[in-house]
């Protein structure tokens, strides 16, 4: 490990994240790791990438203070600290808050980025915490987003619990593949406020974002949001900040 700690940067951050005067310090432990679409369901065992001559052997974990009620950011990303790929594990320097966590695959310089992973959300008053990270795919990528619930009418952002949504509802994303109608369909917790979608081929999609008071009883969708664009490699493609409408 590169000791490269950007202390008071991090610092800086962390203070303003905290929810309470009271002292919730964790360290996070990151693990991260490669693979291709077509061995999605085998293990991820894949190298660190080479690419055209420039070999992405260095791993920045970042992390960003998130508000999961607001469904945004409350500051900047910062680079915890600099790690090998190949050691394909890291861990920071304590933080105090709930952020969002990923992983930057770089070259030795910094000079060239290969990709990011997706985030996991982290709130250190559960104290320290190892996580495993979702793989880097070399060959696809992932849709991502936030969501408020409305009622048709209003711009009142409302919790689950507001309009008697349970456990046992969810949030979910139905992509369809312009191409050749491949239907991909992800289920979030409606409380997180903000959701990843599983891996996903390279190509264009009408995407559609519903909620559901309970399995197979869809009370409110968002409108229909046409040719949003899966890249590769881990290609992040946001959907912003989605507004579900229910009666």
């Amino acid at each position: 490990m590169k000791n490269l700690v950007l202390g008071a940067l991090l610092a800086a951050v962390v203070s303003s994240a905290a929810c309470t005067t009271a002292d919730t310090s964790a360290v996070v432990t990151a693990h991260w790791s490669f693979s291709t679409f077509a061995n999605r369901m085998g293990p991820a065992t894949d190298p660190c990438p080479v690419v055209g001559g420039v070999n992405y052997d260095t791993a920045t974990v970042y992390v960003r203070p998130w508000d999961p009620f607001v469904g945004d950011f409350t500051g900047p990303a910062v680079a915890s600290d600099l790690f090998s790929c190949a050691d394909k594990v890291g861990t920071t320097a304590p933080l105090d808050g709930i952020f969002q966590v990923w992983v930057q695959i770089e070259d030795h310089n910094g000079a060239n980025v290969y990709a990011r992973s997706e985030a996991v959300v982290v709130d250190t008053a559960d104290g320290d915490a190892s996580i495993t990270l979702p793989t880097l795919f070399k060959d696809a990528g992932y849709f991502d987003m936030s969501w408020d619930l409305v009622r048709q009418g209003s711009s009142t952002r409302l919790r689950c619990a507001d309009v008697g949504l349970t456990s046992a509802s969810r949030i979910s994303t139905t992509a369809v593949a312009n191409s050749d109608h491949a239907m991909f369909v992800d289920k979030f917790s409606c409380d997180d406020g903000y959701g990843v979608t599983s891996e996903l081929p390279v190509g264009l999609y009408l995407v559609t974002v519903t909620v559901s008071a309970t399995e197979g009883n869809d009370i409110g969708a968002s409108g229909p949001l046409p040719d949003k664009e899966i890249k590769a490699p881990n290609g992040l493609t946001s959907l912003g900040h989605v507004k579900i409408t229910f009666q």
